[in-house]
């Protein structure tokens, strides 16, 4: 008779422990093991234990492949065990690891490989591959949530999902509290029923007293501040809009009169083009996109031309705002020189098309969309044991719960969106079927998005600054595990799980869009470490810069309304700050989206920030150390930037590392 020891560890979540019977059946090169029952009456595997135990086989199996994990009621009553892993010592001393992280429920038998990555034509035991893939591919369907969008999950309710995809209990209850407590507070206050303009601004700081932070006194006090408004291009909510401007638009036109007072004496237009401190930001993607209803009232749009001009001092400064595409006598030029309510109601204009700009298609599109075509895909697509399932599955966490809560109470037909902001679930959708049209891979990664632009040269970019850090750290991070399991190219256009992958995101995803430059296969290592890189950086760092600011940046509201209730000004030196309060939000669409951006911002008390991975997924020695050098870079990144913002009036902390969540999960 041969011995073999057999280490495993039950989870640590609320529920995780079970009194089930639990089996387990060890294969090898040289066969199996007899199932063997582990738990004693039921016992063992409370909650976070460590339960050890000795397999008798008749032979020695050689090499252990895989385990069988049986899980059979031991009462009337089932319940779900989670299994972190399991750890199994050969007679000769050797450990085999078996990365399980996972809900087991009801009466069933799972397999789970050995630890280490193998892709596809390396594996001797291709049959057991393709049956893991074709269960999760009939668990994990795709649907049309409205065309000329990315395709997302096959459920309708969070219900539907899942165990392994839901909320952990932790999540869950913080989430869902913090919501509650957002409406009792305001109801108390008597906010959340009004349909009435705000009395004065003063009364809208009222709204969340106790909830307020250094960025959100900051904003209060600088909102109306032109350089406060320019530095939100570069450090606020999609810090990826703004781009140099070389020639003025022919439907924007700006004249040297207009701005010479602006610009100073010693200067004129044409030189400051010529010398590339002249910036846009161009909302033409908003024009005609249809408004919404707001309180039974149809809201109204504009889709802005902003100039702005970077001084000698480095600060980027608004020179001239256009509401409308279309110039003419009706579209009034409005600049710094104009009454003080004029130049205000046209900055928050701009602001209010941020708002539909940023949250439609910076945050919602490309960062919760995509994310989860990169997770549907990968969960499709590659086996527990491939290298690259092992590499991004830590980057899905939470991704499919999130979104599909988003499309039940945010984004869809009368959820929050559709009810409380300028444009509605229509004007929602069609924005990202516009983007989805326009879209390139160039602007998904950074460093050729940033090069589209020809920012390089801005001061004060720290979203540059850190995001590029960012990038390069991910980067080198991907390219030692790529490099790692594949040594040649030949290597990459033969693993067709990874070819199936990238096809997959393609046509799901990207619509099979060949103008947008998303891959559709690999033919090279270094087309798969690009891809890579994009898809952590876009699920972490990004997410975390469009998303955590949410509620610093909003609260205020004015800074950042979600609708206006009156169509922009057709002329100037008619605004005054009781007409400027009739067009902003009402009352209750105020609290109704401030609380929301509170919820969307707030820390989830179980996050797990970027570089960070206690699943271990990978068990072989290299990769490891891989994760500890990036975990290093990450490290040394957070140190400069702490460093950095305490020379700062406000610091940008959204690409700190540890700020930075894995994975899109909020």
């Amino acid at each position: 008779m041969v011995l073999y020891k057999a280490h495993v560890s039950t989870g640590t979540f609320l529920g995780s422990e079970t009194k089930d019977w639990i089996s387990l059946t060890l294969v090898g090169t040289e066969g199996s093991s007899p199932k063997t029952v582990l738990n004693n009456w039921g016992l063992d595997f409370f909650w976070g234990a460590d339960s050890k135990y000795e397999i008798s086989c008749p032979k020695d199996l050689g090499d252990i492949l895989l385990i069988q994990i049986t899980k059979k009621p031991s009462l009337l009553l089932q319940d779900s065990w989670y299994c972190s892993f399991v750890k199994v010592t050969s007679p000769q001393g050797k450990i085999y690891s078996f990365p399980v992280y996972q809900w087991i429920e009801g009466s069933s038998t799972l397999e789970f490989r050995e630890g280490k990555g193998i892709t596809a034509p390396a594996d001797t035991l291709s049959d057991r591959r393709k049956e893991e893939l074709e269960a999760k591919r009939e668990s994990y369907k795709w649907k049309e949530y409205a065309p000329g969008m990315p395709r997302c999950l096959d459920v309708d309710s969070m219900n539907e999902l899942e165990t392994n995809s839901k909320f952990s209990f932790t999540k869950s209850f913080l989430f869902f509290t913090r919501g509650a407590v957002t409406v009792v507070e305001q109801r108390l206050r008597g906010y959340s029923s009004s349909k009435e303009s705000w009395e004065s601004l003063d009364d809208i700081k009222k709204v969340f007293g106790f909830n307020r932070n250094d960025m959100i006194e900051y904003v209060m006090e600088h909102w109306k501040e032109d350089a406060f408004f320019g530095y939100q291009f570069l450090n606020g909510l999609n810090p990826n809009l703004i781009r140099k401007c070389t020639q003025i638009p022919s439907n924007f036109p700006v004249t040297q009169d207009m701005v010479a007072r602006s610009l100073g004496s010693g200067t004129t237009l044409k030189e400051e083009l010529k010398k590339g401190t002249i910036y846009i930001a161009d909302y033409r993607i908003v024009d005609g996109i249809t408004p919404g209803w707001n309180n039974k009232v149809r809201q109204h749009i504009a889709a802005p031309l902003c100039l702005l001009h970077l001084t000698p001092q480095g600060k980027l400064l608004p020179l001239a705002i256009q509401l409308s595409q279309t110039p003419g006598p009706e579209a009034p030029i409005f600049l710094p020189s104009d009454s003080e309510w004029d130049w205000i109601l046209a900055k928050t204009w701009v602001r209010n098309s941020h708002f539909h700009v940023h949250e439609a298609i910076a945050h919602l599109l490309l960062t919760h969309l995509f994310g989860e075509v990169f997770t549907l895909a990968t969960i499709r697509h590659l086996p527990m044991c491939h290298p690259l399932y092992k590499l991004l599955i830590p980057h899905f966490r939470y991704t499919l719960n999130i979104n599909t809560l988003a499309r039940e109470r945010l984004i869809g037909i009368d959820g929050v969106f559709d009810k409380a902001t300028g444009i509605g679930h229509r004007g929602l959708v069609e924005l990202c079927q516009r983007s989805m049209e326009t879209l390139t891979y160039s602007s998904l990664c950074l460093p050729e998005d940033l090069k589209d632009r020809d920012v390089h040269s801005l001061p004060n970019y720290y979203y540059r600054e850190d995001g590029l850090k960012i990038w390069a750290a991910i980067e080198s991070f991907v390219s030692n595990i790529v490099d790692f399991y594949y040594s040649k190219d030949e290597s990459v256009q033969g693993d067709y799980e990874l070819q199936a992958w990238i096809k997959e995101i393609f046509t799901e995803g990207f619509l099979s869009r060949t103008s947008s430059g998303i891959p559709s296969s690999f033919s090279t290592v270094v087309e798969v470490k690009k891809f890579l890189t994009m898809v952590i950086f876009t699920v972490s760092a990004q997410h975390a810069a469009v998303n955590s600011g949410q509620y610093s940046h909003g609260a205020w509201m004015p800074n950042y309304p979600p609708s206006m209730r009156k169509p922009p000004p057709t002329s100037k030196g008619t605004i005054y700050l009781k007409d400027y309060l009739d067009i902003l939000p009402a009352v209750n669409t105020t609290c109704t989206i401030i609380g929301t951006l509170w919820l969307l911002s707030a820390k989830t008390g179980d996050a797990i920030a970027l570089g960070n991975y206690p699943n271990e997924y990978f068990t072989e020695e290299e990769p490891q150390k891989f994760i500890q050098d990036f975990q290093a870079c990450l490290s040394k990144i957070s140190k400069e930037i702490e460093k950095r913002n305490l020379s700062l009036p406000i610091g940008y902390h959204y690409l700190n590392p540890p700020e930075i969540e894995n994975s899109v999960s909020i």
